[in-house]
């Protein structure tokens, strides 16, 4: 494995730190309990945090208000259908993952990065990895029904980690400057 690729990966799993800053963030400007669009609020808040956190370790490209707009639209929209049909449970916490995962896979398959896979790949990536992300989450004892817009950080590093695996071997390298 390249050191390039190395660095890449470690960045990309740094990401999971934000995770906790962006719920926790989220949860305080708006309660997504008060209705439809705290929810999305709440979220939208939470997706430009790791929207921003993600541009920077995609070795900040594209262009960052794309990027994180998509991000945080995509989170927005998705956490408050999350809330409009009712998957608030800890039950439900894969079907929470799911449909935020894709609704952010979406949105950012719109702008990406010339190193994320085709939307074909990064869409379904993001839903399995944030489905995967809150079981991991809520079966340690994380209550979904707190209304997190994003999954713990134990969630976080498992979601980053099936991501960047999917980045790592199928989405496009920056290519190395050739020695002159």
């Amino acid at each position: 494995m390249s050191r390039l690729l190395s660095r890449d990966i470690a960045l990309w799993l740094a990401v999971f730190l934000a995770y906790p800053l962006a719920g926790g963030l989220g949860r305080l400007i708006a309660n997504p309990a008060e209705g439809l669009v705290f929810a999305f609020v709440t979220a939208a808040v939470a997706g430009a945090i790791l929207g921003a956190a993600q541009w920077l370790a995609l070795g900040r490209q594209p262009s960052p208000v794309p990027w994180i707009g998509a991000t945080a639209l995509g989170l927005g929209i998705s956490f408050a259908i999350v809330q409009a049909v009712g998957a608030t449970s800890s039950t439900a916490a894969p079907i929470i993952g799911a449909i935020t995962g894709l609704g952010v896979g979406s949105a950012q398959s719109f702008v990406r990065s010339d190193r994320v896979p085709s939307a074909v790949i990064w869409i379904p990536t993001m839903g399995i990895a944030w489905a995967v992300g809150w079981i991991v989450t809520t079966s340690i004892g994380v209550q979904a029904e707190a209304g997190w817009p994003v999954v713990g950080v134990s969630g976080a590093l498992v979601a980053q980690a099936l991501s960047g695996l999917v980045l790592a071997t199928l989405g496009r390298r920056r290519s190395q400057p050739a020695l002159a």
